[in-house]
């Protein structure tokens, strides 16, 4: 009975035993060949396979054994590096680099080059881009991919030219043959945007790289994309995901992420979702279980800090909640809305496998209603708004000397109708429809000009952009995704951020706004019992929530 090395993978050899195999079966991302009759687990499980199967005889071949050994030792330096425990060697750069790192960047970047492939997850803010940057010169791990969303991609470009400037950089662009020839020059980084992952993959596929970054990873969360499944085809040494918000709205979106850095240190995602993920009778998530296990899998995958836990200097986040409620004719209006819903729903059966159907509908149609809590002029002739009077009530408030605001909402059309009606502080608007060549200079204006007091923002602002001259952030309207509403508070909750931050939210009591805000609350439960190591509390969020919205329980 042998465990022997085999490129990427462990092989383990034996005579069938059904209590052998047993035991096997417990280690994440085994698999069996059948023809060859032999099991095989990647390297990423070295830990498990040894821990489980040496006590029954298992010899180790001498690679083997000395991998064993040498992951123990770089395990036991990751956990002093995290529990703060550290040596100043254990953090010490390899080489001198220009790059102002903080402490705690400093340990990030110890922590990549140790793992050599992990989830990079501080909260946005804390510099991820220095310290994958770092950790890619550090090791020496050129040529560098960096796949990014569209709009980030000349966000990397200046940040690589500021501070790695005898670097060379192209960024991915243009028409089919135009990327072609791009493809073919030499850089010390690339960069490109997710949506080529699928257009250009045996362009990308002919280019040796030594380190891939996943930026704002949460765009490969669902493993059943083509995108997703792209990303990992792509062959390199090292690979870097990176996120301010590893979990996005479940537990379940990590895995894909890990996978990608180190495929099957979990396991599949069968073996993944049965041994974490509650479902029910129709194989939908509503709850959790062995999180403790889960949290000390991730403990040597990732890395994530929060701002209070590194940095001093940095202003708390004021939080506040403003509760509205309509009048008695505005919320017949709303419950118009609401009934409509419910007569377009009705051929659902609620209660039988048509479930996900309506709920999946039920989604797409309560759009309008999300609408209408922001102002009635999106869904219909009436155009007064009872969210728009607190805000302009809110901004008479806090906007005097230099104090600035952005206001986030989810919708254009909504965002077009703040900026009309708040002319008097010169407002800059910032939705998908800005070209990029204007996004850079109104962030500008934004953050060095004082007579431009308010910053409109949809969804297309809420990655990458640096906009500490803020004092204050205003959500117009909530999206459903937690990792939204972070990356919205993001961009001024940062490092040379030097104001009080307050955050405002605009709630519509006995609305979808409610509902959403508990949503949210739900989900920062769970995101806080599994990444900040807090007593594991389970959730379980019902399938019946929409029935409950539109008040149908």
């Amino acid at each position: 009975m042998k465990i022997k090395k085999e490129k990427n993978n462990l092989k383990i050899e034996f005579e069938y035993d059904p209590i052998l195999v047993q035991k096997i079966r417990q280690i994440p991302g085994r698999k069996f060949n059948p023809k060859k009759k032999i099991w095989t687990v990647p390297i990423a499980n070295i830990k498990e396979v040894v821990d489980i199967l040496t006590p029954d005889g298992f010899q180790l071949s001498y690679n083997v054994a000395k991998l064993y050994d040498k992951k123990a030792k770089e395990k036991r330096k990751i956990k002093r590096i995290l529990d703060n425990k550290y040596k100043e060697s254990e953090i010490k750069l390899l080489k001198e680099t220009n790059l102002p790192f903080f402490d705690f960047q400093k340990k990030g970047v110890a922590f990549l080059t140790i793992v050599k492939s992990g989830l990079l997850g501080d909260e946005p803010g804390l510099g991820k881009t220095m310290q994958s940057m770092g950790t890619v010169l550090i090791t020496d791990s050129f040529p560098c991919l960096i796949i990014c969303p569209n709009t980030l991609k000349y966000q990397w470009y200046e940040e690589i030219k500021k501070w790695l400037p005898d670097k060379s950089c192209i960024i991915i662009g243009g028409t089919k043959k135009q990327r072609k020839e791009q493809w073919k020059e030499t850089a010390d980084f690339c960069i490109m945007n997710y949506e080529l992952l699928n257009r250009d993959l045996k362009d990308i596929k002919k280019k040796k790289w030594e380190s891939i970054i996943s930026d704002e990873s949460t765009r490969i969360s669902n493993p059943r994309t083509q995108q997703s499944k792209n990303i990992k085809k792509i062959k390199a040494n090292r690979r870097i995901a990176m996120t301010g918000t590893p979990l996005n709205n479940t537990v379940n979106d990590l895995w894909n992420i890990i996978d990608f850095c180190q495929s099957g240190s979990l396991g599949s995602y069968w073996h993944f979702t049965e041994q974490y993920c509650i479902k029910d009778r129709w194989g939908s998530v509503t709850g959790y279980k062995n999180l403790p296990e889960l949290k000390e899998k991730l403990y040597s995958l990732m890395i994530r800090r929060k701002k209070e836990e590194v940095l001093d200097d940095l202003p708390d986040k004021l939080c506040e909640t403003i509760y509205l409620e309509y009048d008695k004719e505005e919320q017949q209006i709303y419950n118009a809305i609401k009934n409509e819903i419910i007569e377009e729903l009705k051929e659902y059966e609620l209660d039988t496998v048509l479930n996900d159907k309506f709920l999946s509908n039920a989604i797409v149609k309560m759009i309008r209603l999300r609408q209408a809590s922001c102002s009635f002029e999106l869904v219909s002739k009436h155009t007064y708004s009872v969210k728009f009077d607190a805000l302009n009530e809110l901004l008479t408030d806090i906007l005097h000397d230099s104090s600035k605001v952005i206001i986030f909402t989810t919708f254009k059309k909504m965002a077009n109708i703040l900026n009309n009606k708040l002319k008097r502080y010169n407002p800059l608007l910032f939705t998908g429809d800005t070209e990029q060549e204007d996004r850079n200079k109104i962030v500008k204006l934004f953050n060095a000009v004082n007579k431009h007091k308010v910053l409109i923002m949809t969804e297309a602002g809420s990655h990458g952009l640096n906009l500490q001259s803020a004092n204050y952030i205003v959500h117009y309207d909530l999206p459903w995704s937690l990792s939204k509403v972070e990356q919205r508070e993001g961009r001024a909750h940062r490092i040379g951020q030097k104001n009080k931050l307050t955050i405002f939210k605009l709630i519509v009591k006995n609305t979808i706004d409610e509902y959403i805000l508990k949503v949210l609350h739900n989900k920062q439960k769970t995101s806080d019992d599994l990444l900040e190591r807090k007593k594991v509390r389970k959730i379980k969020l019902s399938k019946h929530d929409v029935k409950k919205i539109l008040n149908l329980d």
